[in-house]
């Protein structure tokens, strides 16, 4: 029981692809319900220098894309049962922050200029503007929750030094696709990493919520 008497919030790692698909059922719900349904109107920003400075690679939309294979391959290797629980409370607290600003504050970004054009890449194109059609920019929430598998995939100390080393370039590589690939502004992926302080921040309650840690003091 955690303080106060309370029963702690604890999932089993047995049943940890279980809560992968739990875990992106309203993941994939709030992304594409905010994506296509708007109360206020998506804006469009204007690019910085860095978004003008950086250029379009097409062949990082793998990495890209490969955000959902990372994120079930650091849950389905979490160590106990305490680190999932923690891993589906930041991740849900990561998404309720910015799911605020999907809806009152969405910004938009015009992937049509780079996506869509001819060949085979236009069929891509096509299928990739209807599933990610980006009108919920900032922040990213690929840069948040892959910010923080990566801070907590270094503090599995039980895991190989080429395991955190991989999971940790991995992580860093889909942060820096979501600029390559032209699917975030700059701003989007700075408020991501804030996104992901905030989220450090409340580790420590989540860890009290498991059970696996106090509530910290002032």
């Amino acid at each position: 029981m955690t303080g106060g008497g309370r029963r702690p919030f604890l999932l089993k790692k047995r049943n940890s692809l279980l809560y992968y698909l739990l875990l992106w059922a309203p993941y994939i719900t709030v992304y594409q319900v905010t994506n296509r349904f708007h109360i206020i109107k998506p804006a469009f920003l204007s690019f910085s220098f860095i978004d003008r400075a950086i250029p379009f690679v097409p062949w990082l939309v793998p990495v890209y894309v490969s955000y959902l294979a990372y994120v079930f391959f650091f849950i389905y290797t979490c160590e106990n049962d305490h680190e999932l629980s923690v891993i589906f409370l930041l991740s849900y607290f990561q998404l309720v922050v910015c799911s605020v600003f999907f809806l009152f504050l969405p910004v938009a970004f015009p992937v049509d200029l780079f996506y869509g054009q001819t060949g085979a890449t236009g069929i891509f194109g096509k299928f990739w503007l209807w599933f990610d059609a980006p009108s919920n920019c900032f922040p990213s929430l690929h840069a948040a929750n892959s910010l923080l598998a990566v801070y907590l995939g270094l503090k599995r100390r039980s895991k190989t030094v080429v395991w955190r080393s991989v999971m940790t370039v991995w992580g860093l590589l889909v942060v820096i696709s979501t600029l390559f690939c032209k699917q975030h502004y700059a701003v989007d992926i700075a408020a991501g990493m804030a996104v992901f302080l905030l989220t450090v921040f409340a580790e420590p309650y989540a860890k009290r919520m498991t059970g696996a840690g106090q509530w910290p003091t002032r």
